[in-house]
């Protein structure tokens, strides 16, 4: 017996999240260590934290421990990712323009959906960029490629400091004196211990310094990809991005490509074709809209269609009537979303992944 697509899907992310839990075992590592240092210093009641200062080191290890569990998480999240495969292809249809203001953004779901084997396609508006997370897991190897060179040269130069004051300490001349040799040990040992704080210090920054140049270059990306894709027009590609979908080798995260007006039936008609399911917007059924369903019923069969629509609005009476001329009957299982941002995006998400799931799991009972 053939098993569900869930059933495939949950499979392939606990082997995604095997090996993203080793990729990510160095930060928490680091984290562990961080933890155990902090709870020396607690434990040990021989020194006073206020006087010895035991407060900020608390205060700095717990912060460098919070810096490591950013960079733990981001590093699992891409790595699982990435190696989740796509097993299902599907399109979200909607209107355009209807994610301005308050509105809440589908677009941020559809786009993280590829965390649960489904690659999604839509064509660009202005209100849809890929979400920042999508950017930021895109980025994760850049992180590595910038910390690693940078974390190394600060290691190497301070173990050359560590070398020079442990030689400093060998050819120490002898000490004539009781009192000058406790003095030379003091100062000995201060330097050991200002070179162990610079290699904290500096990794520490090495560290922060990496993450903020990263997130900063996700944050931007968007806005700067969208004002540079205003005249873009990927229909000639189109059919390889097609053919990559339907191959499992689609890029993580939606496809967003920009059609123009001229070429996006055919587009449109081309990339239902290729997909396992259609996802339709039935908030605001314009004509339009109305001939998109009525092309995913060919494309996709009835067995592949699921909608979706906004709490705030219900099924309008266009809606219904588009989805009962295309399809014989009114729509059903429709699964809504809030109307507003901060919703429980997470109750629409899971509710979605299900219906795509049932929905690929028809089609390919029906194709076999």
């Amino acid at each position: 017996m053939t098993k569900s697509t869930s059933a495939r899907l949950a499979r392939d992310r606990g082997v995604s999240g095997f090996f993203a839990f080793l990729a990510s075992l160095p930060p928490l590592a680091a984290i562990v260590g961080l933890l155990y240092l902090g709870y020396e210093v607690v434990t040990d009641q021989r020194e006073d934290l206020r006087a010895d200062g035991g407060y900020l080191m608390i205060a700095l290890l717990a912060l460098f421990a919070f810096l490591f569990f950013i960079v733990a998480r981001w590093t699992y999240d891409a790595v699982q990712a990435g190696l989740t495969p796509q097993r299902v292809q599907a399109m979200w249809l909607r209107r355009f323009q209807s994610e301005s203001g308050d509105a809440f953004r589908t677009s941020r779901v559809v786009d993280r959906l590829s965390r649960h084997g489904i690659s999604a396609l839509t064509l660009q508006d202005r209100d849809v960029q890929l979400s920042f997370e999508q950017r930021r897991n895109r980025l994760a190897p850049m992180f590595w490629l910038l910390f690693l060179p940078v974390a190394g040269a600060v290691v190497y130069l301070i173990y050359q400091g560590w070398l020079s004051a442990q030689a400093d300490i060998i050819n120490m001349p002898r000490a004539e004196t009781l009192q000058q040799g406790i003095g030379q040990i003091f100062g000995a040992f201060f330097a050991l211990i200002v070179v162990a704080i610079l290699l904290v210090v500096g990794v520490f920054f090495g560290v922060m310094a990496t993450l903020v140049v990263v997130m900063l270059l996700a944050a931007i990306s968007g806005p700067i990809g969208a004002m540079f894709s205003r005249n873009r027009d990927d229909f000639k590609s189109l059919p390889r991005l097609l053919d990559r979908l339907q191959r499992g080798k689609g890029r993580r995260g939606a496809s967003i490509v920009r059609i123009s007006d001229a070429n996006w039936r055919e587009a449109v008609a081309s990339s239902l074709a290729a997909v396992d399911v259609a996802i339709i917007d039935l908030t605001n059924v314009s004509e339009n809209v109305a001939w998109e369903i009525g092309e995913a019923v060919r494309n996709v069969t009835p067995s592949g269609l699921v909608f979706i629509c906004s709490e705030g609005s219900q099924l309008s009476n266009e809606a219904r009537v588009a989805v009962r001329d295309a399809l014989g009957r009114e729509p059903s299982n429709v699964v809504y979303y809030p109307s507003k941002r901060g919703g429980k995006a997470t109750r629409f998400a899971r509710a979605l992944r299900e219906q795509i799931y049932d929905a690929a799991d028809l089609r390919g009972a029906m194709k076999a």
